[in-house]
């Protein structure tokens, strides 16, 4: 009887040893055919802490108001950026690396513009841009997007800029004067000049 318990555990640990453990995979939010995010990537929206400051044609300012940036690693919205304009608080721009959603495998950054409709209501506009720019020219941005190899903007000479057109065009009734047409960037100052409907272009100072 003494050598009853001594053999009884060494049976119930070989059982336990035997049993087959549960592999927990990590979960991962990249789709399917893409590529994961890397730092390069990220660095492509150059923003951390900075409120870059934007001048009209009448010298009028308005300041992009950083509120804050979060790596959020869902597929449509990897990492996010926000701004408030400084002119009104309501506005709020979102600046959004993810995956096009027609093509996974490529990498773009959409930028939400804010703007009232001629009703009042407030919506937003999108513009999205390719993080590679290889044979922009031919795929799915070739008519919204003008790739420039140097570009001056306001007595400034900058390189690998992007000429974006809205994504997809305003509906009337969504639309109004404040509603934004065009935006230039690039990935070492961000947003160069954003241009309005009524005429306005606030460029980068």
């Amino acid at each position: 009887m003494k050598f009853t318990l001594p053999v009884l555990i060494v049976v119930l640990s070989i059982c336990f040893s035997c049993e087959k453990t549960e592999e927990i995979k990590p979960v991962s939010n990249v789709p399917s055919g893409a590529v994961a995010f890397n730092d390069n990537d990220i660095q492509f929206v150059p923003y951390t802490t900075e409120s870059p400051v934007f001048k009209d044609q009448l010298d009028n300012v308005l300041t992009l108001e950083f509120i804050e940036r979060k790596r959020s690693e869902e597929s449509f919205a990897w990492d996010q950026t926000f701004f408030n304009f400084s002119t009104n608080t309501d506005l709020k721009i979102e600046m959004r690396l993810r995956y096009l959603q027609s093509d996974v495998s490529k990498k773009t950054l959409a930028i939400y513009m804010p703007y009232f409709d001629n009703s009042g209501s407030l919506r937003t506009n999108l513009f999205e841009i390719p993080i590679d720019y290889t044979d922009i020219e031919l795929g799915f941005f070739k008519n919204l997007i003008e790739f420039h190899d140097t570009l001056l903007i306001n007595a400034v000479e900058y390189y690998n800029v992007f000429e974006v057109t809205e994504l997809v065009s305003t509906d009337s009734n969504k639309d109004g004067p404040e509603n934004f047409n065009r935006l230039y960037y690039n990935r070492t100052k961000g947003i160069l000049q954003m241009h309005v409907k009524d005429g306005v272009i606030w460029t980068l100072q």
